[in-house]
């Protein structure tokens, strides 16, 4: 396999990840709309599908860096304030637990992670992740571009003036000089 179909492998993981996370999001909300939906379940079916679509778009908007970093502390800060303890019973047991939109932490007899709402919620805040960074990114554009105003009057000008004094019968030329 040659070095330059490479590239392509991200693209393709990218697109199959944006299909699986689509159609996840779709077919189970599909499948629980006839009244089996709550407040979680749906937001989290929702970001998902959301998320999916963003990762098919073929250039989504891109934010700067700041506002790649500012995504990224909200979805981590998300995940970790949603995840802190609020009691002493394991949030496995009951269902009000530490985590979301699954609970994942126990603190119940010790500390205890549950791997699969660990990796459910990560997926989640990802994809929230990546919605803040396609609002941050069309806010921006959104806003002026905020630039100094330089003032020009003590730089020398361009070397053209002196260039076209040089040679004063330019009849012949048709390029303004290049020959």
């Amino acid at each position: 396999m040659s070095a330059e179909k490479w590239p392509s492998i991200p693209a393709v993981l990218r697109v199959m990840a944006g299909w699986f996370m689509l159609g996840i999001g779709l077919l189970n909300l599909a499948v629980e709309i006839d009244g089996g939906l709550t407040g979680a379940y749906l937001m989290f079916h929702v970001v998902l599908g959301l998320g999916g679509v963003l990762m098919l778009l073929r250039r989504r908007p891109v934010p700067s860096r700041a506002g790649c970093a500012i995504a990224g502390v909200l979805a981590l800060a998300g995940m970790v304030s949603t995840a802190l303890p609020g009691t002493s019973r394991c949030c496995l047991e009951d269902p009000p637990g530490h985590g979301y939109p699954y609970p994942f932490l126990g603190t119940g007899g010790g500390v205890h992670v549950e791997p699969a709402y660990l990796v459910v919620d990560l997926i989640f805040w990802g994809c929230a992740g990546l919605l803040a960074m396609v609002v941050l990114a069309v806010a921006e554009r959104a806003l002026p571009q905020r630039r100094t105003p330089i003032d020009l009057r003590r730089y020398r000008g361009h070397a053209e003036p002196a260039a076209m004094s040089a040679t004063p019968d330019r009849a012949g030329e048709n390029v303004g000089g290049l020959t």
